[in-house]
């Protein structure tokens, strides 16, 4: 339940302020982890989109998603 709620705050975090390329990785890391597909499917999707103008940010998406940070 905790790492759940820690999860639901990051989200909530990265909805206000989602200029955050390593926010959404970690995000995307925590919902492989947990096991959640479609909310990973859902992460991915919304980082691309925010990000699709800059390369550089999606490798840090990916770096932190991988756990490279």
């Amino acid at each position: 339940a905790m790492i759940n709620g820690m999860v639901h705050r990051l989200a909530a975090e990265l909805e206000a302020q989602p200029d955050n390329p390593q926010g959404w990785g970690r995000l995307i890391r925590a919902y492989t982890v947990l096991g959640d597909q479609a909310a990973r499917d859902a992460a991915v999707a919304r980082a691309q989109a925010l990000f699709k103008e800059r390369p550089d940010a999606m490798r840090a998406v990916q770096a932190a998603a991988e756990g490279r940070q």
